[in-house]
């Protein structure tokens, strides 16, 4: 069952989605240059093997490459040597350390665009400034009832009977 999922978490900016200049392939190998980046900052997957990954040739990964390196996304750094060329990938934007989750998901910004993108039966529109109803703080306080409502809850209950 383990082998029937490959779970990858990264945090990907904004304006990758946004953009139209990069078509939804070069969004995906993004996302996964991203999160190979998470550890150490930088990564070396090779052409071939996202060719393998994501079934498409060599030179159609390498010019996926050069799109998000020309989009400003990564920094592609090669080391010739007499054999091979390495290549290390860099990430432009410290994405990792600038946006953290446990940050994200205090935001409240956050919160009220997942209420208004989530919300698909509902079409009341959700105001941008969403504030908690006063009466959710307070600590509720407990009245024993009256001798009068006591007795008139035993007269209810025994006309049930």
């Amino acid at each position: 069952m383990k082998d029937d999922y490959i779970v990858i978490y990264a945090v990907v900016p904004k304006y990758i989605y946004e953009t139209k200049e990069l078509t939804p392939e070069d969004k995906l190998i993004a996302e996964r240059i991203i999160y190979l980046c998470k550890k150490e900052g930088y990564c070396w997957i090779t052409n071939r093997t996202l060719s393998e990954m994501y079934h498409i040739t060599i030179d159609t990964a390498s010019k996926h490459i050069r799109k998000l390196e020309k989009f400003g996304l990564i920094k592609c750094i090669y080391d010739h040597n007499d054999k091979n060329t390495k290549r290390i990938i860099r990430l432009v934007d410290d994405i990792w350390n600038k946006y953290s989750i446990r940050d994200r998901l205090n935001n409240p910004d956050d919160i009220v665009y997942l209420n208004r993108h989530n919300n698909k039966y509902n079409k009341n529109e959700y105001k941008d400034n969403v504030s908690v109803p006063s009466w959710l703080n307070e600590k509720a306080e407990i009245v024993p009832p009256s001798l009068e409502e006591k007795e008139e809850m035993e007269t209810i209950l025994n006309s049930l009977n």
